[in-house]
């Protein structure tokens, strides 16, 4: 599975062969993903993140570390541009059943210590439930690596534009791992476009809505028929709702 940029910083093992970052893909317009987050960990970006309250941002279970910082309207990470709200995780709530083997219910909220302000450059995303039809058109976006398995990572957030796969024909693609009903595949039959390291955590956007959030994939990225695997997040709605309305972790 795809992990973090600091991968050996992580504190949940890997398998060798899952990866997340973007291939194939190109600079987003600046501020066109509001709703993007990026999670850094002293200084350094280690996975994406969406915020869909204005006090939660939502990422990957495998994204979990002992600190982590957290960046909301940014485009270039290597730039201060004015547009930037800086916070961090007052709490992590890594979804309890989480497997760090078959990376099933890999899904994680943060809670920041206080509301951010919602403008021009950071808004929040609606969860999307309705069902897609197999090859809907999707965004996927992260400052994951441009190449793999050779790793390059570029300081402008990256947009792909994937297309959902039917949970059989993603099945086949990874017929030696778990894939269940709460994961959504998306690709690129032909390859060359794919998220990857560094990408983790970050949006699948459908029809505008949230989808996904990018779980693993594939190495080298962007393979042929190999699809990249996203935590279908409307299957988590309850837990999310639950949480978020206690303020804290479920037990």
């Amino acid at each position: 599975m795809f992990l973090l940029l600091l991968a050996a910083l992580l504190v949940t093992a890997v398998n060798s062969h899952f990866s997340i970052k973007i291939i194939g893909g190109h600079d987003c317009k600046a501020n066109s993903v509001p709703w993007q987050a990026t999670l850094q960990y002293f200084g350094d970006h280690a996975c994406g993140g969406v915020l869909i309250d204005k006090q939660w941002v939502l990422t990957a279970a495998h994204c979990k570390l002992p600190s982590l910082e957290i960046q909301l309207g940014d485009h270039n990470i290597k730039n201060y541009d004015g547009t930037e709200q800086f916070s961090y995780a007052d709490k992590i709530c890594a979804h309890p059943n989480f497997d760090q083997t078959t990376y099933v219910n890999d899904i994680m909220l943060l809670k920041l210590p206080k509301p951010v302000t919602l403008n021009a450059y950071v808004q929040t995303i609606p969860i999307g439930c309705t069902a897609l039809p197999d090859g809907t058109q999707c965004l996927a976006s992260g400052w994951g690596t441009t190449t793999s398995p050779a790793a390059n990572y570029p300081p402008i957030l990256q947009c792909v534009g994937v297309k959902t796969v039917s949970a059989s024909a993603c099945k086949d693609a990874y017929p030696d791992d778990v894939i269940t009903d709460n994961m959504l595949c998306a690709g690129i039959q032909e390859g060359g476009k794919d998220t990857c390291q560094g990408d983790s955590g970050g949006p699948l956007v459908c029809n505008s809505k949230l989808y996904g959030v990018t779980s693993w994939g594939h190495i080298p990225c962007g393979e042929p028929n190999h699809p990249g695997i996203y935590t279908r997040v409307c299957n988590y709605l309850n837990w999310i709702q639950e949480t978020i309305a206690k303020g804290d972790c479920l037990q």
